[in-house]
């Protein structure tokens, strides 16, 4: 089973989210009412997968996924916003993240994008073993 984090200020957001994650997507899931506690988290706990909100007070979310990037931290971000825009989307994928959503995205999309997020973190740790074992004495 994977576990999500949830990050967003407004609590009513994180627990329906979690709700439905863990209904309806089999995912276990923490919650983090904003940028640093999420960020705190994330040294502790082995989080598969993150959603973020862009608009909270302490960090917001580009600060988060920048302070991510800085400390190369690999989790799969899928931002979601109330105010999306086209250069925003732009904005927090150039600074990380796996996909950007609506809030009022179906959660049966949400879901599906974490499945997909998981799915690709997967793949890419599976490339970055293979090439590790491959070596410079493999004949691949």
């Amino acid at each position: 089973m994977s576990l999500v984090l949830i990050v967003d200020d407004i609590a009513a957001m994180r627990e329906s989210y979690a709700y439905d994650l863990q209904r309806l997507g089999g995912h276990d899931t923490l919650q983090a009412d904003g940028g640093r506690p999420a960020l705190d988290l994330l040294e502790i706990e082995p989080v598969d997968c993150m959603i973020l909100d862009l608009e909270m007070p302490d960090l917001d979310g580009f600060q988060v996924l920048a302070e991510m990037k800085r400390q190369g931290l690999r989790t799969p971000v899928i931002v979601y916003t109330g105010t999306g825009s086209y250069a925003r989307c732009v904005r927090a994928v150039k600074l990380g993240a796996y996909a950007f959503l609506a809030k009022d995205e179906p959660m049966e999309r949400v879901v599906q994008e974490v499945d997909n997020a998981l799915a690709w973190a997967r793949l890419r740790d599976e490339v970055k073993k293979l090439r590790r074992d491959a070596g410079h004495d493999s004949p691949l």
